[in-house]
């Protein structure tokens, strides 16, 4: 018997049995009533508001609203239950709850497409970061919860985590997803690719310690041993692919700028991770290793620290995002090093910063798209909307940035629902007081409103 399944079945088939499917059937449905009450009391527990009435109908009034790509005056926006219906208050009907906010605007909740919401996992107390890291995994899970709460009281509905080990970062996009926690829309990509000795290895440890490798590891050699880890993440139900191209500031020992993946190893990790649908983000500074992932086919570039004009122009061609994350770096440079950066950290740094500026200003006199990413986790989570002044500053226009953070982003993670404020979509919903294509400043400021799938959050 012939069995048409599509690219991302990875299970055996065999003959259908009515029987074997009517069991699973009931099954499943008692396993969906029994996950549905857990959530329900759950997110409850967590967060009392999150147990509004699901298809309430609400009619949010502002001065003007942000659509995603304009901003139109007065602001009216009519959700049912966890999606947009409208932007005409009579379509609302007599029993719809009106918020009037007065002068403030209504924009799709925001999206941050780099952060890293896991706490990390420290081998040794003395390589534990205080707020940052923890000794055992249940911990850093309980930590990762704090990161996932402060990016959401910002605004931000949804984020792309490029880089979390021990799965947390798998395990807090499920348990959001299920209500469980409340928090931002998490896509997670689980450890980056990285070569031996690479900027995703552990290579501040002494070569006497070893640590046991299992299939969270990211770490491989040559396109085939790349494919396998490529595989081994889809394993794991991953929503993208990060790689690690080259150096990078806060890893020991390697040059930040220099490409580490070779080529062949790059293109190997796109091709394998577009059979499953999946994209590819490139961590990448210094022209050399950017313009090597552009050429191996990934779908994004992070951080991009001094691109220069030609590979800009290839990546206009193609189509590759910009994720610039700018905050990040003048964090580690704060006058006084509060953060406790090793010296080699902070040389890099410094390294870096004489090429960044000028490769975003580059960028953004260019034609290349920029989505918004912070690398949240670098700095407190709770930081994540700093990087809007600093852009502004840089040449993005106010209406630019807007869009990076919701139209663009949403687009980068093939997020069709989201980032737009249109019927049919999800109700997630950032208001900010004042006009921030006026003054992006305002940004930074906490909004006015919340609210994921139709239901406040802050």
């Amino acid at each position: 018997m012939t069995h048409s399944h599509d690219a991302l079945c990875r299970c055996p088939h065999a003959a259908f049995d009515p029987r074997v499917f009517a069991s699973a059937q009931r099954m499943l449905g008692r396993r969906a009533f029994l996950g549905g009450a857990a959530a329900a009391v759950a997110a409850t527990a967590f967060w009392p508001s999150r147990a509004m009435a699901a298809e309430g109908v609400t009619v949010l009034k502002a001065a003007r609203l942000f659509d995603g790509m304009k901003m139109q005056t007065p602001g009216v926006l009519v959700l049912r239950g966890d999606k947009i219906v409208s932007f005409n208050a009579g379509d609302a009907g007599s029993d719809a709850t009106t918020i009037d906010l007065g002068d403030a605007t209504i924009m799709p909740g925001l999206i941050d497409a780099h952060t890293h919401v896991a706490a990390g996992v420290a081998v040794s107390t003395y390589l534990a970061r205080p707020g940052k890291s923890a000794d055992s995994v249940a911990e850093a899970a309980l930590l990762s919860i704090h990161n996932a709460t402060g990016m959401i009281r910002n605004g931000f509905t949804t984020i792309r985590d490029v880089g979390g080990g021990s799965g947390i970062d798998l395990a807090m996009r499920n348990a959001i997803a299920n209500g469980f926690v409340v928090g931002p829309r998490i896509l997670a990509a689980g450890p980056g690719l990285s070569i031996t000795g690479g900027h995703g290895d552990e290579n501040d440890l002494s070569s006497m310690i070893h640590v046991d490798e299992t299939i969270e590891s990211g770490i491989g050699f040559g396109p085939y041993g790349f494919r396998q880890r490529v595989r081994e993440h889809v394993k794991r139900h991953v929503d993208l692919i990060k790689i690690l191209a080259t150096g990078g500031v806060l890893s020991y020992g390697d040059a930040f700028d220099v490409p580490q993946m070779n080529l062949d190893e790059i293109q190997a990790v796109v091709d394998e991770a577009h059979k499953f649908g999946l994209k590819v983000a490139a961590h990448a500074h210094g022209d050399r290793g950017i313009r090597e992932a552009v050429l191996g086919g990934v779908s994004s570039i992070e951080h991009g620290s001094g691109v220069d004009t030609p590979t800009l122009k290839l990546m206009q061609e193609r189509g590759v995002y910009l994720v610039p994350t700018i905050w990040a770096l003048d964090s580690i440079l704060v006058p006084g090093n509060p953060n406790k950066i090793s010296q080699n950290g902070l040389d890099k740094a410094n390294s870096a910063a004489k090429i960044r500026n000028a490769g975003m200003q580059r960028a953004v006199a260019s034609s290349v798209k920029i989505a918004y990413g912070t690398d949240a986790g670098v700095f407190p989570h709770d930081q994540n909307n700093k990087d809007f002044a600093l852009l502004r500053a840089m040449g993005m226009s106010a209406l630019d940035l807007l869009k990076s953070t919701t139209t663009n982003a949403a687009d980068l993670l093939g997020t069709s629902d989201r980032g737009r404020l249109a019927p049919g979509l999800l109700a997630d919903i950032a208001v900010f007081n004042g006009d921030p294509s006026q003054n992006i400043a305002l940004l930074e400021k906490k909004p006015a409103l919340v609210m994921l799938g139709g239901k406040k959050i802050a």
